[in-house]
């Protein structure tokens, strides 16, 4: 008889998911070395092979002198299994996931069938650890058929589904063992996470709840930042995934998430930060490698984006977004039924007194505020632009309610904090004036003003708030519209309206 060491999950929760002082590590915390008795295949030692002592070796850590005991094992006796099974966990302990990827598939190739479940669980491990998760999933989708009790093996391959964008495949795996395990950490975290990220995030709080009753963990904080981050509170997002952060920065995909919601509260710069630490420790997450391809094409660094592009068709490659994207380059002009604003060659209603019934020369409507960083973040191309064709077209700011008021903590913005821009919500229409007159100002912007009234009138008829741009045809009708910031706002998509707005007679 002789010994292979397998990867395995303990059957202990607090070991399997290393649940101490609240904290889940469901990412990468499965790598438990267990010691399992092989018999009937092994072979006697010989030809220089000295298997015991490299199981020692193994046992003390001491894993380059490990792997090169099972080398020379296998140099000699090239079918012994358990040398081979043993050397792809030494390799997979040293990182070198690959390397145990190979071996594990070749020592299935000629495993007896009592050990080859043992394999498929190391193999499924080797690939989940480094972020393979499409060959993770195909190795765990039959362990779990055969095995549809084992929390550990349907822990694993819901958290690869839910990585991988699979909600309801996440949920149908791990729903069945709930009940069972209601005060299991890991599954309220994986199956609450599954449930708000597919929608449904009042039976995902039910998750959270039981989550926060062991007391704070990173868990929780994820969980909670994703059912704001869905209900569209982005800045309450930020919070509360920043909380997670401190607790525990490296949780697969929660940098990603908190950078997806910096980017919406208008902190690019503050969501590639985010997101390039995601794929410092998870190359394979889908978000991060779209999201930061979709910001660094935006700023010209093509190259770059491509390259992310590529990844994240690899990693989900039943994306048609992210396909488009790589084919055709990314457009962001989709916007949401909800968040339409007056549509093309629709009448612009009045602003106040100004009215567009007919126009001696079009006009360039920007609606923002000073404190709204995605008007900031366009300032300077909408100055060149307007100085270009100021001649032509009359731009002016039509200033709205304040993005990121300072008395309104909940709508604190990270990149305000950061470059120490704060302002009052105006409290009658005179404070509203200065805010206006101040962003005009502080951005430079060569524009006339029109500032909405207390009624947020302006702001509710142009679907304006945060920030938005509508160009005015001579006819008094809308010409072109978008919405402003890093990633919706073109300069040149804005010049080619233009041209075809002045060239229509």
């Amino acid at each position: 008889m002789q010994r292979a060491f397998v990867e395995t999950i303990p059957d202990s929760a607090r070991d399997r998911i290393c649940f101490r002082r609240g904290d889940i590590r469901l990412g990468y915390g499965w790598c438990i070395v267990a010691i399992l008795a092989i018999s009937g295949y092994a072979e006697a030692q010989s030809g220089g092979c000295a298997f015991e002592q490299a199981v020692e070796r193994q046992q003390a850590g001491q894993l380059a002198e490990a792997a090169a005991g099972y080398q020379a094992c296998l140099a000699a006796q090239p079918g012994r299994i358990d040398a081979r099974s043993n050397l792809g966990a030494v390799y997979a302990r040293m990182g070198r996931f690959q390397d145990a990827i190979a071996q594990y598939r070749e020592a299935l190739q000629t495993a007896p069938p009592e050990f080859a479940s043992s394999l498929h669980l190391n193999l499924a491990l080797a690939y989940y650890k480094s972020s393979q998760l499409s060959p993770a999933a195909a190795e765990l989708e039959p362990l779990h058929a055969s095995q549809p009790h084992n929390l550990n093996v349907a822990l694993l391959l819901a958290d690869c589904r839910l990585r991988m964008g699979d909600f309801q495949k996440a949920i149908d795996v791990i729903s069945p063992l709930e009940s069972a395990h209601q005060d299991d950490a890991a599954v309220n975290y994986v199956l609450g996470m599954s449930l708000m990220r597919s929608g449904r995030i009042a039976e995902g709080q039910i998750r959270v709840d039981r989550i926060l009753r062991h007391g704070d963990s990173a868990e929780g904080h994820f969980l909670l930042g994703s059912a704001l981050f869905s209900s569209g509170d982005y800045p309450g997002a930020v919070k509360e995934l920043n909380r997670a952060v401190v607790l525990n920065p490296d949780l697969p995909s929660l940098q990603s998430y908190l950078g997806q919601a910096l980017l919406f509260t208008g902190d690019a710069d503050g969501a590639v930060a985010a997101f390039r630490k995601e794929l410092a420790g998870n190359p394979n997450d889908f978000d991060a490698n779209f999201q930061l391809a979709s910001i660094l094409a935006r700023r010209g660094q093509k190259a770059e984006a491509h390259t992310l592009l590529e990844h994240a068709v690899e990693v989900r490659p039943d994306s048609a977004e992210a396909r488009a994207a790589l084919t055709s380059g990314f457009h962001f002009d989709r916007a949401a039924a909800d968040d339409a604003g007056i549509p093309t060659g629709a009448a612009a209603p009045p602003i106040g007194s100004l009215t567009f019934a007919s126009l001696a020369r079009p006009v360039a409507l920007v609606f923002g505020s000073y404190t709204c960083p995605k008007l900031r973040a366009s300032a300077a191309d909408l100055k060149r632009i307007a100085l270009k064709y100021h001649a032509r077209i009359d731009f002016r700011l039509v200033y709205i309610t304040e993005a990121h008021a300072a008395a309104e903590s909940e709508w604190q913005s990270s990149i305000n904090a950061r470059e120490s821009i704060s302002l009052p919500p105006a409290r009658n229409l005179v404070e509203k004036q200065q805010h206006a007159a101040l962003c005009l100002r502080r951005l430079e912007l060569p524009f006339a003003l029109a500032v909405d009234g207390m009624d947020a009138t302006a702001e509710r008829a142009y679907n304006a708030w945060p920030s938005r741009l509508y160009l005015v045809g001579r006819d008094g009708k809308v010409a072109y519209q978008t919405r402003l910031g890093e990633l919706d706002f073109h300069a040149d998509d804005l010049e080619h309206a233009i041209h075809e707005m002045l060239a229509a007679k």
